[in-house]
């Protein structure tokens, strides 16, 4: 009888282990499951929070860009206008030159003329000496002419230094008028 209770405990045991295992097993695997099911998740979650950093981060660099292609459209615009003011500045210096050499000139032609009139009821050697004084008027007046037609090539930083040598060549030829005068 020993030997049959033993047996049979044996036997419950053996069944209470095999089910222990079995069970062990099934939770195992449950546990097993669970965490796989939640590693997805993560694993999903992350993947949008990742989705939605990298849409944000679009969608500022989308602004960014836009923003910069005003401000450059604008400092465009703006830099368009300066040229074209500094173009309008430089044509009226081109212009206000012009009419002031045109003016000095034009004076100084009829001063020319006065001079060549009043020469003609003076003897031939006056006559003589105030030809040869008109030689040096007439190469200052050329070079006036020249500089006349030279203005409107004239860049903006060259223009002031032009104007200097302009106004040197009209006072140049302004002495030689009077040089010639003073042969009269």
């Amino acid at each position: 009888m020993n030997r049959t209770i033993i047996a049979c405990a044996s036997l419950l045991l053996l069944s209470a282990c095999e089910r222990s295992a079995k069970d062990d097993l099934t939770k195992a695997e449950e546990a097993q499951r669970q965490a796989n099911e939640q590693a997805s998740k993560s694993q999903r979650e992350a993947d949008e929070t990742k989705a939605k950093a990298q849409k944000e981060a679009d969608e500022k660099i989308q602004r960014a860009n836009e923003e910069a292609q005003k401000d450059q459209a604008k400092s465009q615009a703006n830099a368009n206008e300066d040229i074209r003011t500094a173009n309008q500045d430089l044509t009226k210096k081109r212009n206000d030159l012009q009419t002031n050499v045109q003016k000095s000139a034009n004076d100084l032609d009829n001063k020319i003329d006065d001079l060549k009139a009043k020469v003609q009821t003076k003897p031939p050697k006056v006559k003589a000496d105030f030809d040869m004084a008109m030689r040096d008027v007439n190469a200052k007046r050329q070079t006036l002419d020249t500089d006349m037609k030279a203005i409107s090539d004239q860049s903006a930083r060259e223009l002031d230094s032009y104007k200097a040598k302009v106004d040197k060549d009209i006072n140049e030829l302004k002495k030689s008028i009077d040089n010639a005068k003073t042969k009269l």
